[in-house]
């Protein structure tokens, strides 16, 4: 098991980087899956092993002067807050449920970015159409 969460968060730091994901769907699916991990405790696991991925990112953008700090107290409290309600819904539903929830979001989510990405395509070959006239 440790092998599989090595090479879990190996390929979770890689997709992260690549993605600008924060790695927490391919750290939960992996977990439940690969490692036998309930959807609960998964999902706890995935929260904590974000914290010291998003401590080098930030220091990567700050050394970028990529983040804008006067929105940071906001998006702190808004998380703060979300993440206390998230936590509460989370531990009051079912292991069943939870797992349901978590996989219909990242199905929307994935459809939603691959019709974005189709339309955004689709726009690009029309303008170089254009273009070549």
């Amino acid at each position: 098991m440790i092998i599989i969460a090595i090479l879990t968060g190996m390929v979770t730091g890689v997709l992260s980087g690549l993605l600008g994901i924060g790695g927490g769907a391919v750290l939960v699916a992996s977990a439940v899956v690969f490692m036998g991990i309930g959807q609960h405790a998964a999902q706890a696991a995935a929260l904590a092993a974000m914290i010291p991925t998003a401590l080098v990112g930030v220091a990567r953008h700050h050394r970028n002067k990529m983040i804008n700090y006067r929105v940071i107290p906001f998006l702190a409290v808004g998380l703060m807050l979300g993440g206390v309600v998230g936590a509460y819904v989370a531990n009051s539903i079912s292991e069943t449920l939870l797992r349901q929830i978590f996989s219909v979001f990242f199905a929307v989510m994935s459809m939603q970015m691959f019709w974005s990405s189709y339309k955004q395509a689709k726009k690009a070959k029309e303008a170089s159409r254009t273009t070549d006239k």
